[in-house]
């Protein structure tokens, strides 16, 4: 059970009271925050991030659509969902400007205790798919920053090598040299490219090597990769590219896979393979 934070902002405090006790009883996990100005809820905002913000609209000072562009307006606060609540805006036009304003949703007062839960159920929702595309995303950006940096490490590596080489008087041994250099420069070309794609893959079908193995346990590692490639519906010419294999070798390679997997002649094996 996840122990989501909501801010719940109303000038009256009877209003406050009815919503948080409406949530005390149905969520007890939840945390809950309270404030009867806007200019202190902005403050509770920054301060503790919740995951939702109920507000009322029509109070003083600054009315809840103005704080809520105003919590919008601020880098760590500006994707917490909102709910606005009232009692007077309560026409078309009135949810339109809320919708349009940053809201996730409208609740008009008095408050239902069944559309309370169903409008918060579906705004933490939002919240929660907002959090984890922001880790997924930062753990993309770390692996693709990863991958930057073995690159730079690689290439630095390759230059001094070649420096050596140049360096070298011997004919027989600069030729040494220098087919070594193609020879970890040949590997890079076919490691890097795989590592960044399976990466991508993954995150995009986490469970194709599961379901695939658990139906062909048999399959090799390098079996089970091709499986993945076909499955995308990659042309022969990209597979050979990205693997760094000649297109006869990845012919070769999808007859035997075929027979492997007992498929048919009239079965398609990239339909077959997408089905994991």
């Amino acid at each position: 059970m996840i122990n989501y934070k909501i801010l719940i902002v109303d000038d009256l405090i009877e209003s406050l009271k009815v919503i948080v006790l409406h949530l005390q009883r149905s969520n007890p996990e939840y945390t809950l925050y309270q404030s009867n100005s806007c200019t202190k809820a902005i403050e509770i905002a920054q301060k503790v991030l919740p995951d939702l913000i109920i507000t009322d609209w029509d109070m003083p000072e600054i009315n809840g659509i103005q704080m809520m562009k105003a919590i919008k307006a601020i880098e760590p606060t500006k994707d917490i969902p909102f709910v606005v609540a009232s009692g007077v805006m309560i026409t078309s036009e009135n949810l339109k400007i809320a919708l349009e304003a940053g809201a996730v949703d409208f609740l008009r007062k008095p408050i239902d205790p069944i559309e309370l839960q169903a409008r918060i159920n579906s705004a933490l929702l939002i919240s929660k798919y907002h959090k984890e595309s922001i880790i997924q995303k930062n753990h993309e950006l770390m692996e693709i920053t990863l991958n930057l940096t073995k690159n730079n490490e690689f290439n630095i590596d390759i230059k001094e090598k070649l420096d050596q080489a140049i360096a070298t008087k011997s004919h027989a041994d600069f030729s040494q040299r220098i087919r070594k250099v193609i020879a970890e420069l040949d590997e890079k070309i076919r490691t890097s490219g795989w590592d960044q794609f399976n990466f991508a893959f993954h995150n995009v079908k986490p469970n194709f090597n599961k379901n695939l193995l658990s139906k062909f346990p048999d399959l090799t590692p390098s079996e089970t990769k091709l499986c993945g490639l076909i499955s995308l519906g990659m042309s022969i010419k990209d597979i050979s590219s990205l693997l760094n294999q000649s297109p006869d070798g990845i012919k070769v390679s999808r007859s035997r896979l075929r027979k492997k997997l007992n498929l048919q002649t009239e079965q398609n094996l990239e339909s077959f393979l997408a089905s994991f």
